[in-house]
């Protein structure tokens, strides 16, 4: 077999080579939805905002001179920060069934997150819990929705097979319009709940967008404080992502529940899931057709995906969560083209959010999991 070489992907064009890899891989494969190069792009470059408080480093697995592999490391200072932890975050993890690859690689990237202050590898992720992550384990029939992550089966032995250990479980929750339809009587609670916390629920103000977002985010990022590899997005962060979101929010699909004041005590957003139409845009390309597709049948989506959610603190009390549920649901069952929708991910230990989901109607349909083992050998 020929020899194994890892090298570190730097500059423009090892960074263009890294985006590469994984059409090298799963471009055959009809199934696969190719990621926008772009945003791939993005999110590696040195200009993100993200990168201000990242060490971030890339490397391509060469056999016999051809790439056959990839996968990057980040120690994020701000989330170790926040969480009292020194992890190393291990993600863009793709190679073929080869094991070999996947250590020599696995074994590289924790080595450097060693080198760089981490105790702990915690992976996959593209680089945070604010980004894509997780290793799909289950539900791998379905395809993959906006923000999300797939992979091949083989994968979770090439982890597991190379001393990585669960985590955490993320899951996805699957709704259909025709079987998805709530009680009178669950209504009249929900109608009790709302008259008793005194909200209302409000679409986001697409003319005020840059001040809307600043209220999103801050009810989000309260909302998820405490939980599990969570780490609040700092400003220019949330704003570099709604720039990427504003093209496709719907804004009967962002709303918030206000108080008689005005204020917002929760949040929800829900994305039309713009990967149906990656799936005719194999190059992963804009020009000089992608964009094309992605132009043309966004209004024909049928799927979408609840992508945030959350409540501020001091009003988890009053039980506003299945308020926003039944919002979300009567808006998306108000679009005569959405069938289906997902609302991913949740911690497989939010026993609360789980059950509140699965009385809507929801069924349990993907889990990724995330694994961690020690940086340094």
């Amino acid at each position: 077999m020929p020899d194994l070489e890892i090298r570190r992907a730097q500059g423009r064009w090892g960074r263009r080579l890294f985006v590469d890899i994984p059409f090298r891989i799963h471009g055959g494969d009809p199934a696969w939805i190719p990621p926008l190069r772009i945003s791939v792009y993005d999110r590696i470059s040195p200009k993100h905002p993200a990168m201000a408080h990242q060490d971030v480093a890339l490397w391509v697995a060469y056999r016999g001179g051809r790439p056959v592999g990839r996968i990057g490391a980040c120690v994020d200072s701000f989330f170790n920060e926040y969480q009292k932890v020194r992890w190393g975050w291990i993600g863009f993890f793709d190679t073929f069934d080869d094991p070999e690859v996947a250590g020599s690689l696995f074994d590289v990237a924790c080595d450097w997150a060693a080198e760089h202050g981490a105790d702990t590898c915690v992976g996959p992720a593209n680089f945070t819990t604010n980004d894509e992550l997780g290793l799909l384990v289950d539900g791998f029939d379905i395809p993959p929705t906006l923000l999300t992550l797939e992979n091949p089966r083989y994968y979770e032995a090439l982890w597991v097979d190379h001393g990585w250990e669960q985590a955490m479980d993320l899951w996805a929750w699957h709704f259909d319009k025709s079987t998805t339809e709530l009680s009178e009587r669950q209504r009249k609670t929900l109608d009790r709940i709302q008259q008793r916390a005194k909200v209302v629920a409000r679409g986001i103000r697409m003319d005020e967008f840059d001040a809307e977002v600043g209220k999103f985010f801050e009810v989000y990022n309260a909302a998820w404080s405490e939980n599990w590899g969570f780490a609040p997005m700092p400003e220019a962060e949330v704003r570099h992502l709604a720039k990427q979101l504003k093209q496709i929010i719907n804004p009967n699909w962002a709303f918030g529940l206000e108080t008689t004041d005005g204020t917002t005590v929760a949040v929800c957003l829900a994305l039309p899931d713009v990967n149906q139409l990656m799936l005719r845009v194999r190059s992963g390309r804009l020009l000089p057709f992608g964009w094309y597709p992605l132009l043309t049948g966004r209004k024909r989506l049928s799927h979408a995906r609840v992508w945030a959610l959350g409540v501020r603190p001091d009003y988890q009390h009053l039980a506003l969560g299945p308020l926003l549920y039944r919002e979300i649901v009567d808006r998306l069952a108000a679009d005569p083209h959405i069938r289906t929708s997902e609302a991913s991910w949740t911690l497989a230990t939010n026993h609360r959010i789980n059950n509140q989901l699965e009385a809507m109607g929801a069924h349990r349909s993907k889990v990724w999991r995330l694994y961690q083992r020690p940086a340094a050998r």
